[in-house]
This record gives C-alpha cells, structure tokens and sequence, in this order.
C-alpha cells in the first residue's frame, strides 16, 4: 500500500471495516515533533519533584506536615485523573485536542502553586491550605490528561517496534532536555550561596520560584506549539465502526487487557522503572549532602551528569535492542547498570571531598534509569499492538500504581528517618542502595515472566 498503510483484518464478520494499520517509517521531523509534546509535562515534574516541597515549607511557611500532605493530594489526585483521562480518551478521535486542553490548565495553574498573594498569606493555615489544594489539583488534573494523551499517540502513529523505540527514545531525550533546562533556570536564579542553602531559604525568595514557573513555563508552551503544529497523525484515516458498535468493541477489548496478567506485569516493569528515576532524583542531592564534605558545586553538577547520561542512553536503545538481542536483554542491561550503582553507594559511605564515587553513581544511575524506563514504555506500546483504540486505557492503568507509589514511597521513607541524624548519618545512602536495589529485583523478577514477542527487536503482533 502507498506510504506504508496497509489494511488489516482482524475480525472474521464480513461487516466489519477494516482496519487501516500504519507501518511506515516515520520522518525524523515526526519523531522529533512527537518527542517534544512532553517537554512542557516533564518540566512541570522536574520542578514539582525537586522545588515543590521546599517553596511550601520554607517560602510559604506551611510547615512539613502540610507540605508533604499538599504534594500527596496532588499525587493523588494524578492517580485518579489517569484511569478517568484514558477512559474518556479512547472514546475520542482526536487526541491532540485532549493534550491541548491539558496543556492548558497545566499553563494557567502551575504558576499559582508558586505564588503567595498577600490575601492568602494573612488569611488561616485553612485559607492557604484550600488555595494550594486547588492550584495542584487543577495542574495535576491537566498534567495527567496530557501525559495519557501524549502516551496514547505512540501505538498510532506506527505499528514497526523499531519506530515505537525511536519515538519513546526521543520522548525520553526531550524528558532530560526539560530536567537540564530547568536545572540552568533554577541555577541562574538560585546562583547566591544564600539561595542554594535550603536553611536559609524563606518568605522573600518567593520571586525566585515565580520567577522560575513563570520563565519554564513560557518556555513550554512554545514547545507545546511546536508540536501540535509539527505532528500530523494518521488517527483520521482509521476507518470507523458505527458508534454503538465502536462502544462494544471497546469496551470488549478494554475488558480483554483487564484480564489480561500481562497488562500488570507490564505495569510492574513500568512503576519499578519510574520509581528507581524519582527516588534517584529526589535523593542523591541528600546523599551528596551526607557524604561530601565542602563542595557545595556538586548539588548542581552531579544531577547534570546524570542528566546528560540519560539522555545519551536513551538514544542507544535503539542499537542495543537490535544488536543485544532485543528489548529484554536491552532492559537487563539497564537492571545491572542501576545495580552497580547501588553497589557503589553502598562503598561510599565516609565524608569526604573525593566526588568520583558520587559522579559514579550519578552515571550509573542516569544511564540505567534511562534505558529502563525507556524499555518499559516500548514493551507496553507492543502489548498494545494494533488496538491502538485501547491505548489510554493501557497506559492509565500501567502508570497508575507509579502516581500513588512515588507519593507514599517518599512519605514512608521520610517518616522511618532516624530522628536524631547522628543515629543513621547514611541514611540516605540506605535508600538509594537498599530500597532502589529491591525495586531493580522487582522489576527483574517480572521481565522473565513475560513473552518473548513483547521484548522482540521487531514487531511481531
């Protein structure tokens, strides 16, 4: 068939439509177009992740307690939003219109998060308590909708596996750009020693932290332009059922992948991988703080390196996928990448002014996390396959867990704290050595347990 569509008939009653299946290669204009509608989303994450707790605890004077319970709504409300987002999408044509709406709301409410108008500052703990709630459940709801979205277009746009990994590999490069990007941001407006010290941090920064949603976010929706104008998706040349009868055979096939325990194996490869990234990314500048004696330039430039790494391995996947075996072997190698970083974690428990260990593991960290987060997201476009109709509703449930497991794993760690640090002066070491081990094994264990022609080099669905 010209430009590589083909039909394909998959069901046996003759008064079913066939069904028109993308097997081209894409132009690199498309992968890069597609790779940047999660540039916004991904900045969004880098500063919620890494700024977010400490702009409401020390700016905003809500104290620990409500902080960490402002960012668990807002965990939790991800959680919710992403099984409604994938639900409603699959009943839609026209995902890009989702992402755009999305896309908005994340616009107009993530800036308020870091804002502190004088009304609400003087009003009760209440008063600021309902304000902040509903700035990061409206951001929340549109990051959500966007990521579903964003996700939901991969099995679309190409059925060949090679160029699923290409599109998640460029998604993932454009998902370091964003954590580079907003490091420089955050860098060039935090640059005073009294601005990177977290004690001395306080109400009359606030313009600081504006000023970097309000910079990143400009930044963003330019990107976000860029991709809705760039990628042009083929969704209108899939030949449709009747509405009551697309509705059953949705909800059939929706059904199927409910039963199906690949869908939660998948899901499992999924969160272990998103969940070694956060708690990488949320800890190592505590770890640098326990184990580094003066240099204070490595919060800024061990994060750096890890970025840079990941966003170099995640263009490798492609090679070591097609010239490792496939996709599992490509994923163990990540495994034992994020393992020997563990393992020099472990060795590296002295204070010191030697940062070759800490970069180390910044390396091995940045490069495994990349390739298996990249891995897991290839090999859950593949159990899609050609029901690219039930895509949202695959990737809400496969990201659920991870919504709600980065929430409580952060809480849980923090409260197990040794109250006095000199009783567990490591005690961030242990948890990026221990517990980041313990969810690489969790991963692992579920790998082996799933069929081949998920992990092929090729697709084969």
């Amino acid at each position: 068939m010209e430009n590589g569509l083909k039909f394909n008939s998959r069901l046996t009653k003759e008064s079913t439509p066939l069904v028109l299946v993308n097997d081209r290669k894409l132009p690199f204009s498309q992968k890069l177009a597609y790779g940047l509608g999660h540039f916004y989303n991904d900045i969004c994450a880098a500063i919620w992740f890494t700024y977010a707790l400490i702009f409401l605890q020390l700016v905003a004077e809500m104290g620990p307690v409500n902080a960490g319970f402002l960012l668990f709504i807002g965990q939790v409300v991800d959680a919710i939003t992403t099984p409604v987002a994938g639900y409603l999408l699959d009943r839609t044509v026209n995902r890009k219109r989702w992402h755009l709406v999305g896309s908005l709301l994340v616009l107009v409410s993530f800036p308020l998060i870091f804002t502190t108008p004088g009304a609400v500052m003087g009003a009760s703990i209440w008063v600021q308590m309902v304000y902040f709630s509903l700035s990061i459940s409206v951001f929340q709801v549109g990051w959500a909708v966007v990521q579903i979205a964003h996700l939901s277009l991969l099995p679309e746009l190409t059925t060949l596996t090679e160029e699923r990994a290409q599109l998640t590999a460029h998604r993932y490069t454009a998902s370091m750009a964003a954590h580079i990007l907003v490091y420089f941001v955050a860098w060039a407006l935090l640059s005073s020693s009294h601005a990177m010290n977290m004690k001395l941090v306080g109400p009359s920064d606030s313009w600081r932290f504006l000023d970097l949603a309000i910079v990143t976010s400009v930044i963003g929706l330019i990107v976000t332009m860029v991709f809705h104008s760039a990628l042009k998706t083929t969704r209108g040349l899939f030949p449709r059922l009747p509405r009551k009868q697309e509705i059953l055979s949705l909800q059939a096939k929706s059904l199927k992948f409910f039963r199906s325990p690949h869908l939660y194996s998948v899901a499992v490869i999924y969160t272990s991988s998103r969940l070694f990234m956060t708690l990488s990314l949320v800890y190592i500048p505590l770890f640098i703080n326990e184990t580094v004696l003066s240099q204070v330039g490595t919060l800024a430039t061990v994060p750096l390196a890890s970025f840079l790494v990941s966003a170099f391995a995640a263009l490798i996947v492609k090679l070591c996928s097609v010239h490792c075996g496939g996709l599992r072997i490509t994923y163990l190698i990540g495994s034992a990448f994020c393992l020997l970083g563990c393992v020099l974690v472990h060795f590296s428990y002295s204070k010191t002014d030697d940062t070759s260990k800490v970069f180390g593991v910044a390396i091995l960290f940045g490069a495994g996390s990349s390739i298996t987060m990249v891995v897991s997201l290839c090999v859950t476009a593949n159990l899609i396959g050609l029901d690219t109709e039930c895509g949202a509703f695959v990737y809400s449930t496969v990201t659920f867990a991870d919504k709600l497991l980065n929430g409580l794993a952060v809480i849980i760690i923090e409260e197990m704290k040794c109250a006095n640090t000199t009783d567990c002066p490591y005690y961030y070491g242990g948890v990026l050595s221990y517990v980041n081990s313990g969810v690489v094994f969790c991963g692992l264990a579920v790998v082996f347990m799933l069929p081949t022609e998920l992990f092929a080099a090729t697709n084969t669905k």
